[in-house]
């Protein structure tokens, strides 16, 4: 990067704190000092898999109000181009300046003729995708970061059918924004100002009635489920200080699960997240005071979910009488699976002789290939598709248009799940429901997850995850993909297994056993994976999001269980393999 993204910082529009700050970014940089202050103004913000996200501050390399504003602009006018009576959907969630940035987006919008419908108070990132279809609308915006720390906020853009950016769009809305290099283009409207308040307007509750009308009619409610199994289930759940409390609550109260307890310290949204390190239902530490709660209340299920209500993490009681923590690869893979199931009794049970639906399911190429047999021996048309979910969104647009073809499932291992062809993000909502809907029908969920992995093989996924911030960690996670890049890796050993397969999703090239053919219809990304003998996968990648590398791993157990009891020692074997790989892969790629 150079001098030229902090030199407008010092002048006008900025106020003189801004201007005095950009000024002492400007001499560390110039003297080749690393510091704070030079990566917040010489290193933009960049479109990730989820928009633009970053810590809150000053400069070009941080989320304020001229970032958020410069988005804004840059997505408004692309809406301007898109239709000649343009809808703009907004929600944000809890964080701090999350409001203040929805009225920031909102008031850019309207200054260009845009009609803006936001939600009053925070609300979940799936009622957002929602919403953009209810409205008709031609984009959405969600103001979130997820489930990153307190420091962090984001800006989430979404096309016409509610699914993030996706090419070729995201390209032209990306240029459109770097294209604003004069900061004094971006006109801030008030929420006082008379122009404001004629286009802009509240969303109002009509549309969550609308959402729970449509999960009504999504099939996902069991025949075999009585209304006493779901009034006696106890279930306590955390929104994490997020926006999931209310609406959470009232879809489960609307689908009879009414002995719903929250989490006192963490149902109220709280941008500081006061009771966790993480707001993120990965995280076992997240969990802790749904677990307490769970115990004091005997419940049978407790559930929480992260700060914008996408993502969703589960514990369920087990036989020992304490409870049990299911990761995202298996939460998907047991709805994945109820689902098939159901589809596939379905069809045995129907007299109609009409053609029969073709359902399809959807998962990203680090989600567990476990999904892939269960599709399969269902007879369900399945789909790998890249990491993040617009890319899930995508596939269900392409199903909009074919007759006698619907979309089943979709997700993914970081805790997102789809069950609703009505959204076009990771729904906890519906997860939720669906969710409570096995375990009411099922009993033992754990038992259930024993027969999938008896029934359609054994499995077990893990991810490694490094942070490296700053610019020497970006450097340093591009330099250890571009060394497994370097290296023939066919033949080498990783533990007992030997590379069969590298596929490199960035040049779109394989060598080994691998066919070129899997790229069809993928842009390119920045991600390497390589595959073992006996089924196994190792993926690494940079986050889009964070300032992460990750490794992911997917092992199907080189000896197939034949009962239950044998499960828990198979698991263990491949619990260490696991480990082994992952330190040998990281070390492979000179990550420590």
């Amino acid at each position: 990067m150079s001098e030229k993204f902090i030199q407008p910082w010092t002048k006008k529009p900025f106020p003189p704190s801004i201007q005095k700050e950009a000024e002492n970014a400007l001499r560390y940089f110039q003297k080749g000092n690393s510091h704070d202050l030079v990566d917040a103004y010489a290193y933009p913000l960049e479109f990730g898999t989820g928009g633009i996200r970053g810590k809150l501050g000053n400069g070009i390399g941080r989320m304020n109000e001229y970032t958020v504003g410069r988005a804004a602009l840059g997505f408004s006018r692309y809406l301007v181009k898109k239709s000649k009576k343009p809808i703009l959907v907004i929600a944000y969630d809890s964080r701090e300046k999350s409001k203040k940035f929805c009225e920031v987006t909102a008031g850019i919008a309207a200054s260009l003729g845009i009609q803006v419908y936001y939600f009053p108070e925070v609300a979940p990132t799936p009622m957002l995708s929602y919403a953009v279809r209810y409205y008709k609308a031609t984009g959405g915006v969600v103001i979130t970061a997820s489930h990153n720390p307190p420091a962090y906020n984001g800006f989430k853009a979404y096309l016409s059918d509610g699914g993030q950016l996706v090419p070729p769009d995201d390209a032209k809305i990306i240029k459109g924004i770097e294209s604003i290099e004069d900061w004094n283009e971006i006109s801030f409207l008030s929420p006082s100002d008379p122009l404001y308040k004629k286009r802009v307007k509240k969303i109002d509750k009509k549309c969550f009635e609308s959402y729970l009308k449509d999960l009504s009619k999504s099939d996902l409610i069991s025949q075999k489920v009585t209304k006493k199994d779901r009034k006696n289930l106890k279930i306590v759940y955390s929104p994490l200080h997020g926006t999931g409390g209310k609406y959470m609550k009232d879809t489960l109260k609307h689908f009879g699960y009414k002995n719903v307890f929250l989490v006192p310290e963490q149902s109220k949204p709280d941008g500081s997240f006061p009771t966790v390190k993480y707001p993120n239902p990965e995280e076992k530490e997240a969990m802790a005071l749904c677990e307490k709660w769970a115990k004091e209340t005997s419940s049978q299920v407790f559930i929480a979910t992260d700060p914008d209500a996408d993502r969703l993490g589960i514990g369920v009681l087990n036989d020992k009488g304490g409870y049990t923590l299911l990761n995202g690869n298996q939460i998907g893979s047991i709805l994945a699976a109820y689902l098939s199931e159901r589809v596939m009794e379905e069809r045995n049970n129907s007299k109609k002789k009409q053609k029969p639906i073709k359902y399809h399911l959807v998962k990203t190429i680090v989600t567990t290939d476990l999904q892939e047999s269960i599709a399969h021996k269902n007879k369900i048309k399945l789909w790998n598709v890249l990491t993040g979910f617009k890319y899930i969104a995508e596939v269900m647009k392409k199903l909009d248009s074919k007759k006698n073809e619907k979309f089943l499932f979709g997700g993914e291992e970081s805790y997102g799940y789809l069950p609703v062809d009505f959204v076009r993000d990771k729904d906890s909502l519906s997860s939720a429901l669906i969710l409570l809907e096995v375990i009411a029908e099922k009993g033992d969920i754990l038992h259930y997850l024993n027969q999938i992995y008896l029934k359609y093989g054994l499995y077990l996924e893990s991810l490694l995850s490094l942070t490296l911030e700053g610019t020497s960690g970006k450097e340093k996670i591009s330099k250890a993909i571009e060394n497994l890049r370097s290296k023939n890796l066919i033949g080498s050993k990783i533990g007992n297994r030997s590379i069969i397969s590298i596929m490199d999703y960035k040049t779109q090239t394989t060598k080994g056993k691998a066919s070129p053919t899997i790229f069809k219809g993928f842009p390119k990304s920045n991600v390497i994976q390589v595959e073992l003998e006996g089924n196994a996968k190792l993926t690494i990648r940079p986050s889009g999001t964070e300032p992460k590398v990750k490794i992911y791993s997917s092992y199907a157990s080189q000896a197939q269980p034949k009962s239950i009891e044998e499960i828990p020692s198979l698991m263990q074997e491949l619990s260490k393999e696991l480990k082994n790989a992952e330190t040998e892969f990281a070390k492979l790629a000179g990550l420590k």
